[in-house]
């Protein structure tokens, strides 16, 4: 094996490494949890479903063991008539000490004999009152992803999310006809890992010479 050869093993190998270590931050960094754990909420007319606001948000911690945020809404007031849209307005508070850069949010099978649920539209989200920028994925599905947000939220921010999703109304009274779970996430910034990837080639190109 020649020495270029070996220089171009070594880097793959150090990039390949890179890699691992960013899909691992990513993994360890994959569910949040709410205090409770577990929330039911129910449609006011509207219908729009209000959950935390900026007085009392939602509080979430970005906890590896604590488990996704799981809630249920339900219509004891039966404001949904048949195939309707909702809108959901959530306000959330990072309690804890990681940032978040995504959202995501997957609905879960609804009871038997009701149409899936999806999510057909994102209005907007907003870090403490201000309006920020993010990509969504997954309309027209259960599952919403939210990210490349313009400002990431810090602990102690607030983080409003307003988005509406197409239900089946068709439900029996005080019962659930919608549960959801949701978690945020935290992905390593692109400088980080520029720097942590030139620190590890480096390294490598150093034991070679030697």
């Amino acid at each position: 094996m020649t020495a270029h050869h070996s220089r171009q093993i070594t880097i793959c190998t150090c990039l390949f490494s890179v890699f691992m270590l960013f899909a691992a931050d990513s993994g360890a960094n994959a569910q949040g949890v709410s205090t409770p754990t577990y929330t039911i909420h129910n449609v006011s007319p509207g219908p729009i479903v209000t959950i935390g606001d900026s007085v009392n948000p939602i509080p979430v911690d970005l906890d590896p063991t604590g488990g996704p945020w799981l809630k249920a809404v339900g219509d004891s007031n039966n404001n949904v008539v048949g195939i309707a849209t909702i809108d959901f307005v959530e306000t959330i508070v990072n309690v804890g000490t990681e940032t978040w850069t995504d959202w995501h949010e997957f609905m879960l099978p609804p009871p038997f004999g009701l149409a899936p649920p999806m999510w057909t539209n994102v209005v907007g989200l907003s870090v403490n009152g201000a309006p920020i920028g993010y990509t969504a994925t997954g309309l027209g599905t259960g599952s919403l992803d939210l990210f490349n947000f313009s400002q990431p939220v810090l602990p102690g921010d607030i983080f409003e999310i307003r988005k509406q999703a197409l239900v089946d109304g068709n439900i029996v009274s005080n019962g659930a006809f919608l549960r959801i779970q949701e978690y945020p996430t935290s992905v390593p910034e692109p400088t980080c890992l520029a720097i942590l990837a030139t620190g590890i080639l480096a390294a490598a190109l150093r034991r070679r010479q030697r």
